[in-house]
């Protein structure tokens, strides 16, 4: 359970969520991604460097301002700490017509369990930005993503920076 909401508000933040990216999906560019990331993690007890896997996938409409959503998924840990979410929100990319470069930014919600043991989940926000970089028709360096996320109700909170492919579907 969400520390602090009720199951109710639980169901329908997810339904929410979900709606809202199955609208967004509808007959999008889809970019499916994987990458390494590094963070601090800082709670009450102090901070620790993680890093681990981040995956995920994002739908994209327009040009050269592409609206859409993205899901993803983190798995940060070292030393018995750990920082593990899944996300869904809105995406705002920009595709210029004749540079390379990708510039995006999102505002995703989801849930977080941190720690150095197991823990409820946590109501999850992360602000992000990044650059993604053409290096075949349909594969992209993702040359630097930055993630601010925080817990609802608790003082922790990552700084992220990853690096990854982008695997474009047409």
């Amino acid at each position: 359970c969400l520390r602090g909401l009720p199951m109710k508000t639980h169901r329908t933040i997810a339904t929410l969520l979900v709606a809202f990216f199955f609208t967004a999906i509808a007959g999008a560019q889809v970019g499916v991604y994987a990458g390494f990331s590094g963070t601090h993690l800082n709670t009450s007890a102090g901070t620790s460097t993680i890093y681990g896997p981040l995956f995920g996938f994002y739908a994209q409409h327009g040009r050269p301002l592409a609206i859409g959503a993205d899901v993803r998924a983190s798995l940060f840990n070292h030393n018995g700490a750990h920082f593990n979410t899944i996300a869904v929100g809105p995406r705002i990319a920009i595709r210029p017509p004749v540079l390379p470069l990708k510039p995006y930014f999102e505002a995703l919600v989801g849930l977080a369990s941190y720690g150095n043991s197991s823990t409820s989940p946590y109501l999850n926000y992360q602000l992000l930005g990044g650059v993604d970089f053409t290096i075949l028709p349909r594969i992209d360096w993702r040359v630097i993503e930055y993630d601010y996320s925080a817990l609802a109700g608790n003082s922790a909170n990552t700084k992220t920076l990853t690096t990854g492919i982008v695997l474009r579907l047409p």
